[in-house]
């Protein structure tokens, strides 16, 4: 019985034609060619051209009939035909066995038959019999069989543009995407799942096959698992690559057949399939088991198990039984980004993934906080306490618990033992009014606290005095404490919440994204930034209050390095985090553009440069990419984008040319489209509005469905029904080479130093104060390049103006701080544009008018006015009161160094500028001062008169 043909390759001139191209009078194609080349292309039979020739021409003949995109490989010249079909099957990686050749040529004919004996010859006459000869009539054709042609074409691409990729291998394929998808093998997959194991090379299987009826029952059984494992990238589906028997036998989860197509053998995905599998069997709690039958060629089958892990745990002639050691990692699969819906725990969960490297490094530094260093062991050994108490407390899969909590080691540990009780996390730092917490916990029907009884502000009475109103009474875990604890829960699904985060809402009120364990898996699994093993550092200076900041902790956590997490009062003080990141060597830091700014010159003196700078949260000017080209040239510049709603970031794009810095493309497992009004595709050049969807598309808002059905979308575009995408409210432009320009906001969403703010939620939460009757707010951009919030005020009518403490605490209590303006600006009417807009000019240009009042000065001290002088010169106002907080009134990182310099020019060596970040207020800055100046002054008595004088009265 004649094996299937996979290839048929054709000779051209007076067989797919009557005539000779270069001879001028070829025909079109005959009619029986066609009518082959078309059903064989239905049933999966790819085609390919061996003819003597010149290219151009032959293509050019080919294309003015429509025949060129039949074809899968071609190779026209003047070589032998039997290297030229030797070419093809090299190229499109088939066996000779499964080629056949068709020539009007005897000669040629023979010529092949001689040299490539495997290969099936035809005559050019025999053209209308070959679609009904046994060999070109495969049992059952699957989708991917009819799709089989355009993969390969695909695949043509692909090897294009790796024959001109300038970088390694290993660069090259982490730029294609490669996205494998692995779920339990349905009905309509078992055709396919089928003709994998008797189509697929015996290079790449672990040796048993199964006959679709095999299959079919062993999908149905409880023992078994049947999986189909998928595989796409930038330039298209490869469709169903590989297919997995597994059989629970105990506790061991036995992998009775593992195969891949030959189609994927250079792309290295293998190993990416067998990770998972460990990863799959280690959720169930069970060892993963490889059973091996030893074929004449499949031998690497064996190598490729031995190298990840796998020892043998018995051996016969006629079967090797392989054991993972529980240890190893497999190597080299962080290309690809597996999917599995149906997994017990996603590919790159973050919780299993630390436990992983607890196994493989526990003395290794896992996480640096405020002095405190923890190794995985420890970091482990916290996190299952504390995780114990959480259940004893009461918490369930499912449930979120608040973390009210200053950041340091400790928020870290909560975050993860939240994760650990099955439960996810809400971080809140304390300060937060109290009408905001508790419409957070009631609309997250939060029933536990954990909180820092040592802290100011938090201790047991505070936080239950803050939590009183709330409907919902959660129970409070202090941490430190000893509480009565449970056995930690099996993990959750892969759509149960990992965390809340807020984030600005339109109406006034915060809006609290749910994020599942799944959606973080995937951003975790997505990233593949460049890292030496033992030397990844990584560090953030986004609070982790911001998602921004789960950028490459999780991410480093899975992959055994070290996450260095700044104090919530060395997050202020870039000086601070400039020295953490020398003194750790960080080798990935993650900064909003704002916040870089002022840390790069830090980052230049360090004695070694980080390995990569990931911006994110505003737009990356091309001013700053080119400082930071100047100053670390060898240091790898991310600009990623992405809304909170899409789980941290989900485009991103190194940046390489200055002068152009677009947000760049999808991450793997995501999309981003530039769409127009209902949904239509726009073209190079056109601005719509900017869709994301994906894999980290999040569960929506809590508590507010009618808000998450209008912002989650369905998405028309995806494969897979029921998909959704998220609706940014974004502008953006897609570039001729595929990247996205970010364009800005179509509504009045803004950025203030990396946090996402709402202009009219502030707005309306200025007009529910009795004493306005309209608010608007603009953003300026100051000298440094810092963004402010200035709100313009219309006093209501026959009221007096409330004065600027009266408003700055009116939004302090119903907005987060960096919500609340900087400036307030009173004006008598809304400046209206002439097309009937809001005229933002108007507004920029007065900007600079006299603020609302605060208290009168004229009792403050000299001291004080000179200070208040500085302040004006820092902030570039003078919208502030004696008792105000410089970061309250537009204060920043950078401003506040701004403010240290300008005290060193009137009294240089008295305050540090590590001190400003303690003294936030005129008041306490004057008054520090001038107990510097008396310590000073009595120090220089002491030296005149030889009389020794204790400092330790006068210090700060």
């Amino acid at each position: 019985m004649h094996a299937i043909v996979k290839c048929l390759v054709w000779d051209l001139d007076d067989t797919l034609w009557d005539g000779v191209v270069l001879e001028g009078d070829a025909h079109a194609p005959r009619p029986e060619a066609r009518r082959a080349l078309r059903l064989l292309d239905e049933r999966g039979i790819v085609h390919a051209i061996a003819s003597r020739g010149e290219p151009a021409p032959a293509l050019a003949h080919l294309s003015a009939h429509g025949l060129e995109e039949m074809f899968c490989a071609t190779q026209i010249g003047w070589d032998a035909k039997s290297e030229a079909v030797r070419r093809i099957s090299e190229t499109l990686n088939i066996g000779l066995d499964a080629i056949a050749f068709v020539d009007n040529d005897p000669v040629e004919r023979a010529e092949v038959a001689s040299a490539l004996p495997q290969v099936r010859c035809y005559a050019a006459e025999d053209l209308s019999m070959l679609p009904g000869l046994a060999e070109f009539r495969p049992a059952v054709v699957t989708r991917d069989a009819r799709e089989r042609r355009q993969r390969y074409r695909a695949e043509a691409r692909r090897r294009t543009s790796e024959q001109s990729f300038a970088g390694s291998n290993a660069e090259f394929l982490l730029g294609l995407g490669l996205v494998m998808t692995v779920r339990r093998a349905r009905e309509a997959d078992l055709e396919r799942a089928h003709e994998l194991t008797v189509r697929t090379h015996q290079l790449n299987t672990t040796g048993r096959t199964f006959d679709i009826e095999q299959l079919r029952e062993l999908s149905a059984s409880a023992t078994h698992e049947v999986l189909i494992a998928t595989l796409r990238d930038r330039f298209g589906e490869y469709g169903a690559i590989g297919l997995v028997v597994t059989e629970f036998r105990g506790q061991d989860s036995v992998l009775v057949l593992m195969l891949m197509s030959c189609r994927v053998m250079s792309r290295g995905v293998g190993g990416a399939l067998l990770a998972h599998l460990i990863d799959r069997a280690s959720a169930r709690g069970q060892r993963c088991v490889a059973e091996f039958v030893p074929t004449k060629v499949n031998r690497v089958m064996l190598v490729t198990l031995r190298f990840a892990g796998f020892v043998v745990l018995e051996q016969d002639p006629e079967r090797v039984l392989l054991g993972h050691d529980r240890r190893t990692a497999v190597p080299n699969t962080a290309h690809v980004l597996v999917r599995s819906a149906d997994a017990p725990t996603p590919p790159g969960d973050l919780i299993s993934g630390l436990l992983r490297r607890v196994a493989e490094f526990p003395d290794r530094i896992a996480l640096i906080s405020g002095g405190e260093t923890l190794t995985y062991r420890e970091l482990d050994r916290r996190t299952a306490d504390l995780a114990g108490r959480l259940v004893g407390a009461g918490v369930r899969p499912g449930d979120v618990v608040l973390c009210l909590l200053r950041q340091d080691a400790w928020t870290v540990v909560a975050m993860l033992a939240a994760l650990r009780a099955g439960a996810a996390w809400c971080l809140v730092e304390p300060g937060r009014a109290s009408a905001q917490l508790c419409a957070l916990v009631d609309d997250l029907r939060c029933n536990t606290v954990i909180f820092d009884e040592r802290a100011p502000h938090t201790s047991c009475d505070e936080v239950e005095a803050l939590l009183a109103p709330a409907s919902n009474r959660p129970v409070l875990v202090p941490l430190g404490a000893t509480s009565p604890t449970g056995p930690l829960p099996a993990p959750p699904p892969a759509t149960a919440p990992a965390y809340v985060i807020t984030t600005s809402g339109s109406t006034g009120a915060p809006k609290a994204v749910v994020v599942s364990r799944g959606n973080l898996a995937a951003m975790i699994s997505g990233r593949d930034y460049p890292c030496t093993e033992g030397e990844l550092v990584t560090l953030s200076t986004c609070p982790l209050t911001a998602d921004a900041a789960l950028l490459f902790g999780p991410w480093a956590l899975t992959r055994g390095g070290t996450v260095v997490v700044p104090t919530h009062r060395e997050l202020l003080d870039a000086a601070a985090i400039g020295a953490l990141a020398a003194r750790y060597r960080v080798s990935h830091l993650v900064a909003t553009p704002s916040y870089y700014r002022l840390l790069l010159p830090r980052l230049a003196e360090a004695p070694a440069a980080p390995t990569v700078v990931a911006l994110a949260g505003e737009t990356l000017s091309p001013s700053l990419a080119a400082r930071h080209r100047e100053l670390l040239p060898c240091t790898v510049l991310m600009n990623e984008y992405g809304p909170t709603e899409a789980t941290v970031t989900c485009v991103w794009h190194v940046v390489t040319d200055a002068a152009t810095v677009p947000i760049g493309k999808p991450l793997p497992g995501n999309t981003a489209r530039v769409l127009g009004p209902e949904l239509t595709a726009l073209t190079d050049g056109d601005v719509g509005e900017l869709y994301v969807g994906g894999d980290q598309i999040t569960l929506g808002y809590a508590a507010r469905p009618g808000l998450t059905a209008t912002r989650f979308v369905a998405d028309p575009y995806a494969a897979e029904p029921g998909a959704r995408m998220y609706r940014t409210g974004d502008l953006g432009r897609l570039t001729a080479v595929g990247n996205i320009d970010y364009l800005g906001r179509a509504d009045g969403q803004v950025q203030i130093r990396g946090a996402r703010v709402e202009r009219h939620a502030v707005e309306a939460v200025l007009e529910t104060h009795p004493g306005v009757a309209h608010a608007v707010t603009v953003v300026r951009t100051g000298r440094d390049e810092i963004a402010e919030l200035v709100a313009f005020v219309v006093p209501g009518a026959d009221t007096t103006p409330p004065g600027r403490r009266e408003l700055a605490r009116h939004c302090a209590e119903r907005l987060s701080p960096l919500e609340v303006p900087s400036r307030f600006v009173p004006i008598d009417t809304i400046p209206i544009a002439v097309a009937g807009k809001l005229d933002e000019a108007a507004l920029l240009a007065r900007a600079d008018d006299p603020p609302l009042p605060g208290p009168s000065r004229h009792d403050w001290t000299p001291g004080q006015r000179e200070v208040a002088e500085l302040w004006s010169t820092a902030l570039e106002h003078g919208d502030f009161d004696l008792d105000d907080s410089f970061f309250e009134v537009g204060g920043n990182s950078h401003r506040v160094v701004m403010l240290h310099l300008l005290l060193e020019q009137h009294r240089p060596g008295l305050v540090r500028v590590g001190q400003l970040f303690d003294l936030r207020t005129i008041r306490d800055q004057a008054d520090a001062l001038a107990a510097s100046v008396t310590v000073a002054a009595a120090l220089a008595e002491s030296a005149a008169s030889s009389v020794p004088v204790s400092t330790r009265a006068f210090e700060l």
